[in-house]
């Protein structure tokens, strides 16, 4: 009994000294992403009999150990004070629009969209659209922060924030529609907090509309017609959207308690079972109540996310703060919507719970930011 409770009292001076921020965040981010390699694992079953020969190992082991990266990162990261990511945010954006632009004309395209690069060597795609939404918040955060006490001039504003905002949006739009509207929205918001005048708000949405219109002609308009398309079909009640249809039937047969861990059957049946059509799965096996529950671990990352603004008494890390959280949040009910029928298919994945190499380790960056402004720092450098 002894020897127990010293190990006890070991791991909890451990995590006192170690895990820094906020506890609620930390705690759920590390409950989702143990109980996502238990879901991934049965979710993929079909893809690991289609594509790897029946080594349902093959995608526990590479799931387990992204995870793990995951959480690795989210560390590293939280335990950077958030004042040093002024000095690479400008580099981090910038990186982002060339790595967006290199993918449009000579990515890597998976069901007739190029949003991956693919790594030589490892052969581990990069979706660079991931990086991209973490550092045009972080810049746009430090651009508002920088002006947030002070007024605004014509040339500043189009040049930073509209322009940019416009181009990485615009980018990210011709190979992922649902994402670029998203982070447009967010990036609305970030602004609005941010105290930008509403008519310059105006002239932002003008150049969103101005920069995905030259990027799908650079490229192609296919996936402004898938998205199209998809609308159509929600709004259209005579259409059957065979997605929806599988994920509905999923969700009924998990009822209150759910099917029981790894015993879904819908997952042979449901497109990409293990990314965007995972909580339908999440359902079935764990049933309303396990959905629940993951709703509430988001709700909890939102409220906490939102509160380790407290923590800061400067623009920077408040706006930070708020914007990756509403990032995060944001995708993950997006992902659930389209789940239940709320809204169209959108291929989104949920933070932190869907297989995903490049989702899952920009996710952990995210949240390990998040995580280094709730710790709080009492100086912050004068030129933020």
């Amino acid at each position: 009994m002894e020897t127990l409770q010293r190990v006890r009292e070991d791991t909890q001076n451990w995590f006192a000294k170690n895990l820094k921020g906020d506890r609620w965040i930390w705690f759920v981010c590390i409950i989702m992403l143990l109980w996502s390699i238990v879901v991934v694992y049965s979710a993929s079953v079909k893809d690991a009999y289609s594509q790897k020969q029946g080594n349902t190992e093959y995608y526990l082991i590479k799931h387990s150990v992204l995870c793990f990266l995951s959480l690795l990162i989210m560390y590293f990261v939280h335990r950077i004070p958030y004042i040093k990511f002024v000095y690479v945010t400008r580099l981090a954006v910038w990186s982002s629009i060339l790595l967006l632009i290199f993918t449009m004309f000579f990515g890597t395209s998976v069901n007739e969209a190029s949003r991956w690069i693919e790594i030589p060597i490892i052969g581990q795609r990069f979706q660079p659209s991931e990086w991209a939404k973490v550092a045009l918040i972080a810049h746009l955060s430090l651009i508002l922060a920088r002006h947030i006490k002070g007024g605004w001039n014509t040339r500043e504003l189009f040049m930073e924030p509209l322009a940019l905002v416009g181009v990485v949006c615009g980018l990210i739009f011709t190979s992922n529609v649902s994402t670029a509207v998203m982070l447009a929205g967010i990036c609305f918001l970030l602004m609005f907090v941010g105290k930008v005048p509403l008519h310059y708000l105006f002239f932002t949405a003008v150049g969103l509309v101005f920069f995905a219109t030259i990027a799908i002609l650079l490229n192609s308009t296919q996936r402004a017609g898938t998205a199209q398309n998809r609308i159509t079909s929600f709004f259209d009640k005579d259409i059957v959207v065979y997605q929806s249809q599988q994920s509905y039937m999923a969700m009924a047969r998990g009822g209150l308690y759910g099917e029981g861990v790894a015993k879904s059957r819908q997952r042979r049946f449901l497109p990409e079972p293990q990314k965007d059509f995972i909580f339908a799965v999440a359902v079935e096996e764990y049933g309303t109540i396990g959905g629940v529950v993951l709703i509430v671990f988001y709700l909890i990352i939102l409220y906490r996310g939102l509160k380790a603004i407290e923590a800061t008494k400067r623009p920077f890390g408040g706006l930070l703060s708020a914007g990756l959280t509403f990032t995060v949040v944001s995708q993950a009910f997006s992902a659930m919507a389209v789940t239940v029928g709320l809204v169209p298919v959108t291929g989104q994945t949920l933070p932190f719970f869907s297989q995903g190499g490049t989702s899952l380790l920009f996710t952990g960056i995210a949240m390990g930011m998040i995580l280094s402004v709730s710790r709080g720092e009492n100086i912050e450098e004068k030129r933020i």
